[in-house]
């Protein structure tokens, strides 16, 4: 998109307009909405065309694309916890999160589900789905495969197994499938795409379907690999438990052989000996003091001391006998002397009694030491025994830490085992009862109304896309060209005065009839009418120096330099002025065309060579009312013949004979011919064409021009169209517009 040149410099450039310009101080500023408006208005018939082109090729292409139908089935992932008994489940209930949701989609996405619906279906036999059958290609298809060389689909198919095939299907399929949460609850969409609506709803519901029945497959493999472990270790821990048992019974018979007794009758048998040994202590310790005191007082005071202490039913008879006998004995003393014979038997009796008691003391005592030592005795065996049984009852306390372990490891085993026996009951319980976690909440029907392609939809959008392109388009050629569209911005970027807008004519056939036309003059012509203004703007009344030497050149080829030429010589004519007109564009010359000029006669090029006379060159033209000097056959050293000498006479003389000279010089860019004519030229006027000329080439053109010093008097615009942004600059003539 060009941007215009600041205005203020245009007023100044009318008043003076041979004052050069420098090229550099051009100021920009933003286009406004109007300027915008008017490219568009300009290239809407383009972006018209295109909109509508792109709709067309829409049509046509909904023509040829089949209908397609999509099946929608839902299941839901049930919260809801639906149990028998309260027996744990091998596979536990899904804890539903936004994860879970996304993996649940994933798996009914995944190749492993979708390959039991294509197994269940038989679509890989299916006519629509069968890789190995013919299909139509796409011409992007069917050129990528020619630049490749390959085979087609259907042949390469052919050579494949089957589960290459099966996964080829699977592919197709998942490029239809659709599965996705429904708004923020825990159901779940499925949804399939195909041209058969019988075939998608088939899909979709197979789909769900092998969704439950995989979970519930996946529950009974899981319980069934359960209950197959749970048996092999079931048989392994219950021969664990026999042979814990075993062990047990086998070291508590070893320990009865070992210490003669279990540990409970030897901790009896332990008890009594302890209270055997205290109480034949306790024997001892009193027969000990009781001899030790009879010792003591027989010692001190013999055996009648020893009396005292020393008690039996004979020693107290004993007494007894001889206290009576001593109390006779006294009482027969007070009568009777000691020899008498009673005293004598009385005292005889009482010396036997003494010897009998001190016998029967004697034997007490001898009957005391002997209960010290047999209770000393009895209580050394108590103690060996003791000994005897402790060293068993430590013999089977160690054992007793062992037997534990044994019994601990029988326990501990017939624990797992029986947890073990009661999770395989209930898993063998559950392999008849799975529940899923989802159930199918809603059916896919068999559409009846398709789903796509929505053909308004696309003919909207292929509107709006080809009218978007069509914009994008003209805004960016427009950018990269920037052409000139205004008499505007024509003065304000080259700030030289625009001198008329010439309308673009229709014509059809011949390329310069519609000239020859509007040169003869026949009705009224608008663009004679800007010719006449052009004229007017040269040959103002009170100017000092009319020009002599009028050159006309353009940038580019077909800018209308040529047609301006021959109309200006026509408009200088009718003021009785002689004119000539040269055609000086030696390359491509086509005045002689323009004017309908006969072909042959004397050339230009021929002249410059040296090969023509001065005399011969000028060709009257009565349609243009001046004579004309052209060339009839095209040179390739244009730029030799004219910077030469011979040009410059030839220019001076005609320049001496005729009052105006209208010179039809080269286009500027990349040729230098033109540059070599504006040292010959009074007036240089620049053509550019409406809504077509770059404005970088219009500058670089008016730079190169000004190179000798000479400045190009003005501009004109050229071949304004009705649509052109130019148009509105050129009043009420617009009769003869052309697009």
């Amino acid at each position: 998109m060009n941007l215009r040149r600041n205005p203020t410099h245009s007023a100044a450039h009318e008043a003076e307009p041979h004052t050069k310009a420098d090229p550099g101080s051009f100021t920009y500023q933003p286009i406004d909405a109007m300027y915008l408006f008017s490219i568009l208005r300009v290239n809407a018939r383009l972006i018209a065309g295109v909109a509508i082109g792109c709709v067309i090729a829409m049509y046509i292409y909904l023509l040829f694309v089949p209908s397609v139908y999509t099946a929608y089935s839902q299941v839901i992932l049930d919260t809801r916890e639906e149990s028998i008994s309260p027996a744990e489940e091998v596979v536990s209930d899904l804890s539903i999160n936004s994860s879970v949701l996304a993996g649940e989609v994933v798996t009914i996405r995944s190749n492993v589900l979708i390959g039991k619906v294509v197994d269940q279906l038989g679509l890989l036999e299916h006519p629509q789905y069968d890789p190995r059958l013919p299909r139509r290609e796409n011409l992007f298809s069917w050129a990528k495969r020619m630049v490749r060389g390959g085979e087609p689909t259907h042949v390469i198919a052919a050579t494949m197994s089957d589960d290459m095939l099966r996964s080829l299907v699977i592919d197709e399929m998942r490029k239809d499938l659709t599965v996705q949460q429904i708004g923020v609850s825990y159901a779940i969409g499925i949804s399939f795409k195909n041209t058969n609506p019988v075939l998608a709803a088939d899909v979709a519901n197979a789909i769900a379907n092998q969704y439950i029945e995989g979970q519930l497959d996946a529950k009974l493999d899981a319980t069934l690999r359960a209950n197959s472990w749970l048996s092999d270790r079931l048989a392994e821990l219950s021969g664990q438990l026999e042979a814990a048992d075993a062990a047990v019974v086998e070291f508590k018979a070893e320990m009865i052989d070992i210490a003669d007794g279990n540990e409970e009758n030897i901790n009896q048998l332990l008890a009594e000996l302890n209270t055997q040994l205290v109480g034949s202590a306790t024997e001892r310790a009193d027969a000990e003091v009781r001899l030790t005191q009879v010792e003591a007082l027989r010692t001190d005071g013999g055996l009648q001391a020893v009396s005292d202490v020393v008690t039996s039913p004979l020693l107290e008879t004993l007494i007894r006998q001889r206290a009576e006998l001593t109390a006779t004995q006294a009482q027969l003393a007070s009568t009777l002397g000691r020899k008498h014979p009673d005293m004598v038997r009385i005292g005889a009796q009482i010396n036997n009694i003494d010897r009998t008691i001190d016998s029967e003391l004697q034997r007490r005592v001898e009957e005391m030491r002997g209960d010290v030592i047999v209770t000393t005795n009895r209580e050394n065996a108590l103690r060996e025994q003791i000994a005897v049984v402790s060293e068993r009852a430590d013999s089977l306390a160690k054992a007793s830490v062992r037997l534990g372990q044994l019994e601990r490891t029988a326990n501990a085993t017939r624990l797992v085992y029986e947890n073990f026996l009661s999770r395989f009951k209930e898993t063998s319980a559950q392999a008849d009862f799975q529940l899923p976690e989802a159930r199918v909440i809603g059916r896919a029907e068999v559409p009846t109304v398709p789903s796509g392609p929505r053909k308004t939809l696309h003919i909207i959008v292929a509107f709006v896309f080809g009218l978007s392109a069509a914009i994008g388009f003209v805004f960016l050629r427009n950018l990269i060209r920037a052409p000139i569209n205004t008499a505007n911005e024509l003065q304000d970027l080259t700030h030289r005065r625009n001198l008329a807008l010439l309308p673009y004519v229709r014509h059809f056939g011949h390329k310069y009839k519609w000239l020859r036309r509007e040169i003869a003059g026949t009705e009224h012509s608008s663009f004679m009418e800007n010719v006449r203004t052009i004229r007017t703007s040269l040959f103002a009344l009170g100017k000092a120096r009319q020009p002599k030497v009028i050159m006309v050149t353009s940038s580019v080829p077909a800018e209308g330099k040529s047609s301006l030429c021959c109309a200006l010589a026509r408009t200088i004519s009718a003021t009785n002025s002689s004119v000539l007109l040269l055609d000086a564009d030696l390359r491509h010359p086509d005045v002689r065309k323009a004017l309908a000029l006969p072909s042959d006669g004397a050339c230009l090029v021929g002249y410059l060579n040296g090969e023509e006379k001065l005399k011969d060159l000028p060709v009257r033209s009565e349609l243009a009312g001046a004579d004309v000097i052209s060339p009839s056959v095209e040179s390739v050293n244009a730029a030799d013949l004219l910077s030469s000498n011979q040009f410059a006479g030839l220019l001076n003389r005609m320049s001496a004979r005729y009052d105006v000279v209208v010179v039809n010089a080269p286009p500027v860019l990349y040729l230098s011919d033109a540059v070599l004519l504006t040292k010959h030229a009074d007036t240089t006027i620049l053509a550019v064409r409406s809504g077509k000329t770059p404005a970088k080439v219009v500058s670089n053109s008016i730079a190169r021009l000004e190179e000798g010093g000479r400045p190009v008097f003005g501009t004109v615009m050229t071949m304004v169209r009705r649509g052109d942004a130019a148009a509105h600059d050129l009043g009420g003539y617009s009769y003869k517009y052309n697009y």
